[in-house]
């Protein structure tokens, strides 16, 4: 996609203000005509689901940040849901016939310490939400055929958590490998830290073989071992980006013998159902872990409630324009004509320097012996 940064002070509200613009018809009719759809069903309908759905969006999502934890994650799922309602129907025309969640969870049992140890259940793969939505996000694979889910396997995939994850869940990996990009003088790499599974890890990583050359294993003295990974010429990008900029690899689940990689935003999503299920229907389970916990679990949750407000309103413009909008607070600066050199990259040029000196030096040695001979010297 193409990006555009859209300076200002308060991005939230700017983001709003971009999503809003589709609550009104002429608008609606506008990007219906400019993107060549023709809604299937009656037009009038189409708007006010569009327009409806948006608004109350809006609602759900300014009201989640004035209420406590108790009831936040059931407000954003909502908001969640009537953004990604409002999404279909204007990317596609059409208004979708949703009967149910599509999901539904089973809490864990009694010896199950964590809130992540929900179970999820995927089910009405033909009318259930989420199936429908991340379809239309590019998500084509069919939940329902995959069993054995629960909430932490939703959000070990959500990059801007990650390390927040590891930390709270010393027995779970995170599924996200954060990329330290290092330039050198022969182009850049990409430095991933993994404190073990190695070769594993990157194989359970779609499209790896088809982006970097294999990965290969660095050890220092000090600290743990680290990988160095090298892109192919003209291969394929298949690095992601955080909320923060960071660069991430996604590393997929193994289901049977097949790898289901589960993007950021449909982790997110996933994992407001549930919490917000946990707050609705559950809270003889979700009234201790809000007031009583000790594991430093509400943490987290409260950490991914915060990304998932400020990004999938985000996920959803992007969607919907076709172009990635990102709201800066920064204002515009020129590039930088100075670019800074790091250690290693000024011990490459040194070393280079130093071998092409040597190589003419050699050069006019022979050259001066040659004619040595030649004089008879």
């Amino acid at each position: 996609m193409d990006a555009l940064r859209v300076f200002t002070e308060e991005p939230e509200v700017e983001l709003w203000k971009a999503l809003l613009r589709y609550s009104y018809a002429t608008n609606i009719k506008r990007y219906f005509s400019e993107n060549h759809i023709v809604p299937k069903e009656d037009g009038d309908s189409c708007i006010n689901c569009i327009s409806g759905a948006l608004l109350q969006a809006d609602e759900y999502y300014r009201a989640s940040q004035g209420v406590s934890l108790q009831v936040r994650p059931l407000l954003l799922y909502y908001g969640t849901t009537n953004l990604l309602y409002a999404m279909y129907v204007l990317m596609s025309g059409t208004i979708p016939d949703i009967k149910c969640h599509g999901m539904r969870i089973e809490v864990a049992a009694d010896d199950k310490p964590f809130i992540a140890d929900t179970l999820v259940r995927f089910d009405n793969p033909r009318d259930g939400g989420v199936h429908l939505f991340a379809k239309q996000l590019g998500y084509d694979v069919n939940l329902c055929e995959l069993v054995d889910w629960d909430l932490g396997m939703f959000l070990d995939s959500i990059a801007e958590i990650a390390q927040d994850f590891e930390e709270c869940y010393t027995d779970r990996r995170s599924h996200v490998l954060l990329l330290n990009t290092v330039k050198t003088p022969d182009g850049d790499v990409e430095k991933v830290f993994l404190n073990e599974g190695g070769q594993e890890v990157f194989a359970a990583v779609e499209g790896l073989n088809k982006a970097f050359l294999t990965p290969q294993e660095v050890r220092y003295q000090q600290g743990g071992p680290y990988y160095v990974l090298r892109r192919k010429m003209a291969g394929k990008d298949i690095t992601r980006v955080s909320y923060s900029g960071q660069p991430y690899l996604q590393v997929a689940h193994r289901k049977g013998k097949r790898l289901v990689t589960v993007s950021s935003e449909l982790g997110m999503y996933i994992s407001l159902f549930v919490l917000g299920s946990l707050c609705r229907y559950h809270p003889e389970k979700w009234n201790p872990f809000v007031t009583q916990d000790s594991t430093g679990e509400r943490l987290l949750v409260e950490k991914l409630l915060y990304y998932a407000r400020r990004m999938l309103p985000n996920v959803v413009l992007n969607a919907i324009t076709g172009r990635t909008t990102i709201f800066v607070t920064s204002r515009f600066e020129p590039d930088s004509r100075i670019q800074p050199v790091g250690e290693h990259e000024v011990r490459e040029i040194v070393r280079k320097a130093v071998g092409q000196q040597l190589r003419a030096e050699q050069a006019r040695h022979v050259m001066h012996g040659s004619e040595g001979q030649r004089n008879g010297d």
